[in-house]
């Protein structure tokens, strides 16, 4: 991907740089679908002058108004936290991963410039200006196509990053609004396409205690249509108690109450109606700690009388693809 400005684009514009001719193809997707106009910018430590000249002259064929935001990796971030000391034209927000080098201490940056560093746990510096730090990963951790890619360190600092460059250019989502949409369609209207339209591309659900959901639009779109929008019971009543609302997630806490009159293949795969009234509880540490009868798992999977799971809950929140979905609902394979 060569750098150039798409001068007709009113899309936010963001430059990514880093070391070689070519970068991480599914992070410049990544940002492309948040609605950002991408270029990349080459950093050849062979011809650092030319370089930094380039930086200096990136905001030239901006409009007055327009602002760009930079996002750099490796040697090249360490590059970039130098040039921008001095105040650089239309450039709203930097974010530096893993830099080999720091500014020194006493260096500050322009007020109207944002800056945060992210920092692998394993490089020991601790720069002055706003940064975090990730003690499990290395350099390159935050780059899909790299063996040093750490999931969990890249996604934390994913979200960090995004809210920043929103945050220099102004822009304000409302995911809130894009979840009660989501909950009404899959709860009221009962429409798996409709509540697909509201997901991403490549949409991940997991429900913890039972391992169900699906990863992908095909498998997640089937349990949508097939288990979870027929198997809800009419009787079923959600509270909302808390929601905290993050840059690209929304974290529910429910109360949930049923009258377990059908089966249910999201929460009580494989139980036959027992008419009882339920609230819902999560059971997977009981079972890890020896409160529940081991003697009803079977291999580490449950028996059709407890449908929980053991650790391999929590292995699937850390790796989604580690345990397959839906193991535990009749007819799925």
């Amino acid at each position: 991907m060569k750098f150039t400005w798409n001068n007709e684009a009113t899309t936010p514009r963001l430059v990514l740089t880093a070391p070689g001719p070519e970068f991480d193809p599914r992070t410049i997707k990544h940002w492309q679908e948040e609605g950002y106009q991408v270029a990349y910018l080459t950093y050849n430590k062979n011809n650092r002058k030319e370089y930094i000249r380039h930086l200096q002259h990136l905001a030239d064929p901006l409009d007055l108004g327009e602002k760009y935001a930079i996002v750099a990796y490796g040697e090249a971030a360490s590059l970039v936290l130098e040039a921008c000391i001095k105040p650089m034209p239309k450039l709203s927000t930097v974010i530096a991963y893993y830099p080999d080098k720091l500014p020194a201490p006493h260096v500050g940056y322009a007020p109207s410039l944002d800056v945060l560093v992210h920092m692998a746990g394993s490089q020991g510096m601790a720069p002055k200006t706003r940064s975090y730090n990730y003690p499990n990963a290395e350099p390159g951790f935050a780059e899909e196509d790299l063996d040093e890619y750490e999931k969990i360190s890249a996604g934390l600092a994913w979200s960090r990053t995004l809210g920043t460059v929103r945050k220099g250019f102004g822009i304000e989502v409302d995911l809130e609004e894009v979840w009660e949409e989501h909950l009404g369609l899959e709860f009221f209207t009962k429409d798996a396409d409709a509540t697909m339209a509201t997901m991403v591309a490549q949409p991940y659900v997991n429900h913890i205690p039972t391992l169900t959901g699906g990863i992908g639009y095909s498998d997640l779109h089937r349990f949508y249509r097939d288990f979870f929008i027929p198997g809800n019971p009419p009787s079923m009543k959600m509270r909302l108690l808390s929601r905290t609302i993050g840059v690209d997630r929304v974290v529910d806490e429910m109360h949930v109450r049923f009258r377990h009159t059908q089966v249910i293949p999201w929460i009580l795969p494989g139980v036959e109606p027992t008419e009882k009234e339920v609230e819902i509880a999560l059971a997977t540490v009981l079972v890890q700690i020896g409160l529940l009868d081991s003697n009803l798992l079977t291999k580490g999977k449950p028996a059709r009388r407890l449908p929980v799971v053991d650790s391999a809950g929590a292995r699937k929140v850390l790796d989604e693809s580690s345990v397959k979905s839906n193991e535990l609902i009749k007819g799925w394979l």
